[in-house]
């Protein structure tokens, strides 16, 4: 009997530990299968913010990385451009804490958002209707015997120009005359005392060629004479056409007037599109932190994680630049000065399609109180809130550079617009899968050293940018903005609510947005201009590559030597602050249910007596 009940006892022992197991490994699949039931579900609540921050990221992608270039084809210098980045950070900081603290002060998120949405649209297509600087061509006209340069229109620094060198490229030619050779072929020669050196070209070719100018002028008609060319290491005294026919050709990289006096420098240009992109950068940067306040308010009230909400705006950053680009080469009849309203107006059609379903939007938010500016003070203040702010600063000056200046340097490099556009898009496709788990990735590895990440990824990407002379070769170094924009920034958001008093998050999420896209921009633009315009382009992101490793390793040390107790104690507050929430909300509802519960019973009881 004891044998046959000990093996009984052991085999139900077997047993027991048999289910246990089965127990945990069918727990880890309901786990698993959980995490992804919920991540392919879509709440109904949530399904309008999800479009809203598509269609919003589309539609001013669609057209910010291009105004750069949209000045440059205006005839804005790149000195005004660095003018302008300069000042621009001063509205960008001025209209996030502005609208956040309207916002957080009457509750009214959605109005707030949409008049900043409204208008930035307004302003940023406005821009289309700038006068474009007038700039007098240069045209060479080519005889048998002789050259000349002349000038469509006289300027005051024409004399100045006098025994100047440049290189100058003949573009465009045409043969004018009654009947021009059927051919499109001419010969274009280079002679001194000694040599003659000719070129068959055809019409639409260009020859480049260095050379000095000899000024003149008859009545109102002000010319050169080009002497001293150099092309292939020989110098040349003249150039001419072997043509009966009189050949014109269009001169490209011609000197510009930059005289005080010219009344065709074209201040108008400058502070027209001055006023209008400074009032656009305001609302614009109120826009961009007001849906991410929005987004925030509304996964409070309904739950859900953020990283699922910003892959939709992801989306958006990567179809919008790459539609608007092959929209610019398709309706740009000349590839010297595209047209970029193409990119405008769609990017302002979709971003009023997304204020149409802002308008549709019901969410509750909490009221700051009268205690706003009192806890404004205390958030000041915070050391954890200052080494952030910095930090945030640092990268933005980072991000700042490459969005003014990297499109511009691939172009350097040769780049189509299409290529600018698509830049964009795989950089962004890429980090998607990276926002599904973004929440679980901000639990393992924690916030501090994501940021930490984003910055030496920065160095990554600026030292790679520096030694490339192929535009798809930067292809590789946008893939890894998934760390220094998506990850870092989602990263950035999620610790708002740790760092706000209650009743301001808008206004540390403006803030915060504020310090990153407008000054840390205007910082990086600056500076950048300023490395571009003293050494060069690649030397200017070798530069900004040692800044951001010196940055990553500084923040490394304050954060681990300093802040790391500080993080840890205000994460341990929120959650307790989060259970004590979670707690009441499941009180509140299971009193709810009692109470409907013991109200059924009674109805019960009552229609049993009745009967």
């Amino acid at each position: 009997m004891t044998d046959v009940k000990d093996g009984q006892l052991g085999s139900a022992t077997e047993r027991r530990g048999a289910e246990e197991n089965g127990a945990k490994g069918g727990g880890l699949v309901l786990r698993w299968w959980t995490r992804c039931r919920k991540h392919m579900t879509l709440k109904q609540e949530l399904l309008p913010i999800k479009v809203i921050l598509f269609l919003f990221y589309a539609g001013q992608t669609s057209y910010l990385p291009y105004l750069t270039l949209h000045m440059q084809v205006l005839g804005i210098t790149v000195k005004e451009i660095a003018i302008i980045y300069s000042f621009l950070p001063i509205a960008s900081l001025l209209g996030p804490p502005t609208s956040g603290l309207v916002a957080d002060t009457f509750g009214r998120y959605k109005s707030v958002m949409m008049v900043n949405m409204v208008l930035t649209v307004v302003f940023h297509v406005s821009l289309l209707y700038v006068p474009q600087r007038s700039i007098s061509s240069l045209s060479l006209t080519c005889r048998p015997d002789n050259d000349t340069l002349t000038w469509a229109a006289c300027d005051l620094c024409h004399h100045n120009r006098n025994h100047t060198q440049f290189e100058l490229t003949l573009k465009d030619c045409r043969f004018l005359c009654e009947s021009p050779p059927e051919e499109e072929q001419l010969r274009v020669c280079l002679s001194n005392d000694h040599h003659t050196h000719c070129l068959a070209l055809n019409v639409t070719d260009q020859v480049s060629a260095n050379g000095t100018i000899l000024s003149w002028q008859d009545d109102d008609i002000c010319g050169h004479t080009w002497y001293d060319q150099v092309l292939d290491d020989q110098v040349y005294q003249r150039l001419t056409c072997q043509s009966q026919c009189q050949v014109e050709c269009q001169v490209k990289m011609a000197p510009t007037c930059d005289h005080p006096d010219e009344p065709s420098n074209g201040a108008t240009t400058f502070w027209v599109y001055f006023a209008i992109r400074m009032t656009g950068s305001f609302f614009l940067s109120s826009a961009f932190t007001m849906t991410d306040a929005t987004c925030l308010a509304l996964l409070k009230q309904y739950g859900g994680e953020l990283g699922i909400q910003r892959l939709f705006s992801v989306v958006g950053v990567s179809l919008g630049p790459l539609i608007s680009g092959f929209l610019v080469d398709k309706f740009s009849s000349d590839a010297e000065l595209p047209d970029f309203s193409p990119a405008l107006y769609f990017g302002g059609i979709l971003s009023l399609l997304s204020i149409l379903l802002i308008s549709r939007l019901h969410f509750v938010v909490d009221m700051a109180g009268d205690t706003v500016m009192k806890d404004l003070a205390k958030l000041i203040v915070r050391t954890e809130v200052d080494v952030f702010l910095i930090m945030i600063m640092t990268q933005g000056a980072s991000w700042g550079f490459i969005e003014s200046f990297l499109f511009v340097y691939l172009k350097e490099l040769g780049a189509p617009n299409y290529l600018l556009g698509l830049t964009m898009t795989v950089g962004n496709l890429v980090g998607l899968p990276f926002l599904i788990i973004n929440d679980w990735l901000v639990e393992r590895l924690s916030r501090p050293v994501i940021f930490i990440i984003s910055f030496f990824t920065y160095a990554i990407r600026h030292f790679g940018y520096s030694s490339i002379n192929d535009p798809w070769l930067a292809f590789p170094f946008e893939i890894l903005e998934v760390f220094t924009y998506q990850l870092m920034w989602l990263a950035a958001l999620s610790y708002c609510p740790l760092l706000a008093p209650k009743g301001l998050l808008a206004t540390m999420t403006g803030l915060a947005g504020a310090i990153h896209y407008s000054l840390g921009r205007g910082v990086g633009a600056l500076l950048g201009g300023f490395l571009i315009s003293r050494y060069s382009t690649s030397r200017a992101f070798r530069i900004f590559g040692f800044i951001s490793l010196a940055c990553g390793f500084l923040y490394a040390i304050i954060h681990f030597t300093y802040l790391k107790k500080k993080v840890a104690e205000r994460e341990a507050k929120h959650k307790d602050k989060e259970d004590t929430e979670e707690e009441e909300e499941e009180a509140m509802l299971g009193k709810k249910v009692y109470n409907t519960t013991v109200i059924k019973s009674a109805t019960h009881s009552a229609t049993e007596t009745s009967h």
